[in-house]
């Protein structure tokens, strides 16, 4: 039988769900299910705006999408060196962002109860990640009624057909006394989180703990402290950013943890300067508890800062590099966004990063004195989530750490009582009743008899900011269309920004609110794939967003078009037409079902993955609701509260809602509508014109505000219904493919008996189907009732000959953008996977063409995810630049090499293992590693299948670390430097490269810089602190790690695969028992083989700016034009977030 080079693996939570989108370093990404849209690069792992936001996924080339992840989060992103690289399982932002969750308590008041009751049996799942927030009762809206289709059963819940079908009004026994209670309902209190113990120490300093368990034994810790950019002033833009370097760099305390395995960062952004640690709760070196190491670390940086001289010289120098490496086209529109949606206050010209020539002159008093004004504890929150067992003991380790910070020098000076003392503990922040629990034994926050312990406040608002709001009658005339042109542009965007204050969620009523907007705004979304993505459309983008800001203080709604640039007006007039389409007539009573469903179905699978939600994650969702006002509550609160909420929504409250959402697009030009807080334009300079050539590009704010009319006059129709399909084989089809194909699973080695092979340890099963496709899957408890599949087909980008370059990119997009199988059109596909929260993606890179799905297991989910699998592969429907110089300052470098692949196969097939052991000489089977492990004591490392994986990774850490403390920290030549391995499986090589950003004038020595770090490993020996440096974080790593499904699927890749036939079982198990045995001399033996002599090294250098062409070869400039993105990164502002300090 001939063997398939097609392998399916997957990872089931009692069969589980992961992030698709992480497993290769070099690949195109793209979406079965979803069109494409423009590039956008936002993946900063600070907080991001809260939103009800429905983005494209993106398509990246092959050569880009090592993307800025890896740049802007030095923990991220990691690598399996069993598979390809995964990136960290993090719950997605609409997990995270959720006012999710529990049963209502008894103390609540009898109509809460009711409304809770009548819900409560509901089986089904929503995630209200992104929120928007409105008033309790939507003003009434002159909505038309949309046509009515057919009822659509089989996408609705079964449990409440009679309150989302039916009931289009209160139809109770007594209308007014039903009404009296749903308005008691809707007005009572969202519960808050039962776990989130809040307290307050005598000097002000605010703590939040949350107990997590996920990941076990480990605990974040982070310190914000309330001042931003926004705090400073003219003559200090960037000295916020400066201290947190300062601050954090400069603390030897923290310098101390590294070596207990903890890893910590910081950033500045407009609001506040976040301090962060994410450490184990205990360490072999440190005696008990490493808690307190942690937070007297953080009281040093935050509080206790040493602004020695040449620390600020240093930072000063990373900060300038930084600077130049943070300064892209994405950068610049996002500065202009900001500038125009907030010209009327400081967020318009107080960017985090701060002015070149500002940051160039402080020393380190005028840096002190900025500290001494806003870093005191009353300014401050500290937030502990983690493995915490102990309340009370974590409170008393945060008093004795910081209870005595900050109390010396706020004391008055004048010892005779103030006419006020009896007052003053009021200047200290008090937290809302209820919110900050006691202790039995606490103390209480505040003392009577020490009136003026206190006296810096914190702003009552932050950021301390006034807006001018897009309400009707509020705000000044309206201003025309604003448009930045830049050479760097090449297609053209336009955003229409709405600003309202932040509406809190804090009641049954906010909660609805939010619920009736975000499926409103889901069928806008859809809508415009359906009746644009499959005919050629003038737009290649079109987003709605609506979203809660932290870091700006308001709530923004914004219409996102990208186009090219000779569409623009028509996709503009696609994009309002639209708008007012949903805003006149409304979302249908189908897609009122559909996405009322599909929004509780998630809710319900968040509720369920409460115990699976990381640390990190449950304290962004803390902090950035803090910062909003909303009620925090857990996922299993949230579901509850959800369902409770959803039994009271009509069609006519969500279409008036909706509406209330559109109006400063549908009545543009309408003396009643809200003026538009902003209308910007990025647009390129030249366009190029068939037949024509280069010419300037000429738009005015005049013909943009023709456009935006002339679509609105466009007639309108109502939505028709779509009829989703149920299922993709019917039964009778599948039972005959079963008659026809007669499937089985057949025997895995020479007896016959074993079709299925179970390995305890680990969990894994191997089996292998009668077409000769090897199925490997893993139960887990990581992600409860979801489950993710990844299948494997052989042949990627490797196999593309010269004459037919991008062939397997452009098939792989081509095959993806279609969404097509059978019978079925894209939109019931669509819908197909919306029912069954199915999230599909295709993808290929250098060695294979991969397929993967996520997929919930309630309601027959992985069913439907495997018809969708079996349709693409067996009727799948496949329908058949110019260099610009950039004008400012930058460079950045690249240095590579040859290195094996990860089992030690070179370019021109050699083993290594022949070189490394002579006595290992043999076939492949004679390397499987069940065979090389006597006990634990006498693994032979070198021998083993996984010694270049294992060794190869911890000469990249040590590596890695050299380089920064090299390269950046002593001789200040760059701020970003990295090395990065990419170990190929299936092709006989592999790579390295080291990225390095710098200024124009220090590239060439940050380069040899770099080369003198990868070069000097003989000279200079490798320490074995540095060794046990790297195992701990590999280790740690691999631990956390294997709570994710997308890491367990990254594991069992290529196991049975006869083109990686050194891998096994074993070396999954063995894994971290090799890295704890390997030696000084096991890293150097590996070192051999990486080549890093002048001979077999590649660098090359991109400048731009004045220097750029001067005396830069040809080849180089080519180098640069690849950095120029071919769109216009959507969204707005979150590049102005400085990036992660180390």
């Amino acid at each position: 039988m001939a063997t398939s080079t097609s392998s399916l693996v997957a990872a089931l939570p009692n069969i589980c769900s992961a992030n698709p989108k992480h497993d290769f370093s070099s690949r195109t990404h793209s979406t079965l299910i979803l069109p494409r849209s423009s590039p956008s690069f936002r993946t900063s792992t600070k907080p991001k705006r809260q939103s009800i936001r429905f983005r494209d996924q993106l398509l990246q080339n092959g050569e880009n999408c090592r993307s800025q992840a890896s740049k802007r989060s030095t923990w991220k992103q990691y690598s399996s060196f069993l598979s390809e690289p995964v990136m960290v399982a993090v719950a997605p932002q609409d997990q995270l962002r959720c006012i999710t969750c529990s049963h209502h308590k008894s103390s609540r008041c009898h109509n809460v109860k009711r409304f809770g009751q009548r819900v409560l049996l509901d089986k089904s799942n929503f995630a209200l990640s992104k929120r928007s927030i409105d008033n309790l009762f939507v003003k009434p809206a002159h909505v038309t009624c949309a046509t009515v289709g057919p009822d659509e059963p089989h996408v609705a819940s079964t449990t409440w057909p009679d309150a989302i079908l039916d009931k289009q009004g209160l139809d109770f026994l007594d209308p007014e006394i039903e009404r009296a209670e749903l308005e008691g309902f809707l007005d009572s209190q969202l519960p808050s989180h039962p776990k989130l113990y809040r307290g307050q120490l005598k000097n002000g300093l605010r703590y939040l703990i949350l107990p997590n368990m996920v990941p076990a034994n480990r605990f974040e810790a982070h310190m914000e402290v309330h001042v931003g950019s926004i705090d400073e002033e003219d003559d200090e833009q960037g000295i916020a950013h400066m201290i947190e370097h300062v601050a954090f760099l400069g603390s030897k305390k923290r310098e101390k943890l590294l070596g207990t395995g903890a890893r910590s960062n910081a950033y500045t952004d407009f609001h506040h300067t976040v301090f962060h640690i994410h450490s184990p709760t205990s360490s072999k070196d440190s005696d008990g508890d490493l808690l307190p190491f942690v937070l007297d670390a953080l009281n040093e940086i935050a509080f206790h800062p040493k602004f020695l001289a040449s620390r600020v010289e240093k930072e000063r120098r990373a900060i300038l590099s930084e600077l130049q490496m943070m300064n892209t086209i994405e950068y610049r529109v996002d500065c202009q966004l900001l500038q125009h949606l907030h010209s009327e206050n400081n967020l318009s010209r107080r960017f985090p990063i701060g002015l070149e020539e500002q940051i160039k002159k402080w020393d380190a008093d005028k840096i002190r004195r900025f500290h001494e004004r806003w870093y005191f504890p009353a300014n401050a929150t500290l937030y502990i989530v983690g493995d915490i067992d102990n309340i009370t003991k974590t409170v008393y380790q945060i008093e004795a750490v910081f209870g005595q910070t900050g109390i010396e020098s706020e004391k008055a000076p004048v010892p005779t009582p103030s006419a006020f003392g009896a007052m003053a503990n009021f200047l200290v922040p008090k937290l809302p009743l209820g919110l900050s629990g006691n202790l039995p034994n606490e103390k209480p926050s505040t003392s009577m008899d020490q009136p003026k312990m206190i006296k810096k406040e914190r702003h009552v608002v932050r950021p301390p900011v006034e807006h001018r709001w897009s309400l009707p009658g509020f705000g000044e005339a309206y201003n025309p269309p604003q448009i930045f042109q830049h050479e760097l542009l090449q297609n053209f965007s336009i955003n229409m920004f709405c600003k309202v204050p932040v509406n809190k969620v804090q009641t049954y009523g906010d909660l609805r609110t939010v619920l009736m907007k975000r499926i409103f705004l889901s069928a806008l979304h859809f809508r415009i794939n359906t009746r644009y993505k499959s005919s050629n459309p003038p737009f290649t983008a079109i987003e709605l967003d609506h979203s809660d800001s932290g870091r700006e203080g308001c709530t923004v709604t914004t219409l996102t078009v990208t186009a090219e640039p000779k569409n623009w007006r028509s996709a503009i007039k696609v994009a309002v037409h639209e708008v007012r389409r949903l805003k006149e007539f409304g979302v249908t009573k189908g897609e009122l079902t559909r996405y009322m469903d599909a929004l509780l179905k998630d809710s319900e699978h968040l509720a369920a993955m409460i115990d699976n939600v990381s640390s990190v994650d449950n304290l962004d969702f803390v902090m950035e609701n803090d910062a909003l006002g909303h009620t925090v509550m857990d996922q299993r609160q949230g579901h509850g509260c959800l369902v409770s909420v959803a039994e009271t929504v009509t069609l006519e409250e969500v279409n008036s809602a909706g509406a209330e959402v559109l109006e400063f697009i549908s009545d543009f030009g309408k003396p009643t509508a809200p003026l538009p807080a902003a209308i910007v334009a990025c647009v390129p300079k030249r366009v190029h014109i068939d037949g024509v050539g280069e010419t300037d590009f000429k738009i005015s704010p005049d013909e943009i505000t023709a456009a935006i009319g002339a679509g609105l006059e466009e007639p309108i129709e109502p939505e028709p219904e779509l009829e989703v399909p149920k299922e993709l084989i019917s039964s009778s089809e599948l039972h005959e493919l079963k008659l026809q194909q007669k499937p089985a699973f057949i025997s895995l080695n020479q007896d016959p008996s074993t079709s299925k092979v179970y390995d305890e340890e680990t969990g894994i099963t191997e089996r292998r189907l009668s077409n000769g496709i090897p199925v490997n899957y893993k139960i887990t408890k990581n992600e409860a009732r979801s489950g993710v599949m990844r299948l494997i087909v052989g042949g990627g980008r490797a196999n593309e000959k010269s004459e037919s370059r991008g062939d397997v990119i452009v098939g792989v997009r081509t095959l993806s953008e279609g969404g097509r199988v059978g019978t079925f059109s894209r939109e019931q596909v669509e819908l197909f996977c919306v029912n069954h929260l199915i999230n599909c993606s295709l993808e290929s890179n250098e060695e294979f063409i991969c397929m993967e799905f996520r997929f919930t297991l309630r309601d027959n989910g992985m069913r439907a995810a495997f018809q969708l699998l079996h349709m693409v592969l067996e009727d799948n429907f496949f329908n058949c630049q110019v260099f610009l110089k950039d004008t400012d300052e930058r460079a950045c470098a690249y240095i590579a090499g040859p290195a094996p692949n990860r089992w030690g196969f070179t370019t021109d097939g050699q083993d290594l293992f022949d070189s490394v052991n002579s006595s290992l000489r043999g076939n492949d089977e004679q390397l499987n590693s069940s065979d090389l492990l006597k006990n634990d004591s006498q693994i032979n490392l070198r021998g083993h299948p996984l010694f270049f994986g294992i060794t190869l990774g911890l000469l990249a850490e040590i590596i890695n670390s050299r380089l920064f403390t090299t390269v950046r920290d002593s001789l200040g030549l760059t701020y970003d430097v990295s090395f990065e391995l990419s170990l190929f499986d299936r092709l006989k090589l592999g790579w390295y490269v080291v990225s390095v950003t710098s200024t124009p004038a220090k590239v060439y020595k940050a380069v040899d810089a770099c080369k003198n770090v990868l070069r000097g490993l003989h000279s200079n020996k490798i320490a074995q602190r540095e060794l046990d440096r790297a195992k701990r974080t590999l280790l740690m790593r691999h631990e956390a790690e294997t709570k994710s499904n997308a890491y367990w699927l990254g594991l069992l890749a290529h196991l049975q695969a006869t083109s990686v036939p050194r891998k096994d079982i074993a070396c999954i198990k063995e894994m971290p028992l090799l890295y704890e045995v390997a030696t000084i001399e096991d890293v150097y033996l590996a070192y051999e083989f990486l080549k890093v002599d002048e001979d077999s090294l590649f660098s090359c250098i991109g400048v731009a700016g004045s220097q750029a062409g001067e005396t830069i070869p040809e080849s180089l400039e080519e180098l640069e034009s690849d950095s120029v993105h071919p769109g216009v990164p959507i969204g707005r502002g979150l590049s102005t977030m400085t990036r992660p300090t180390t």
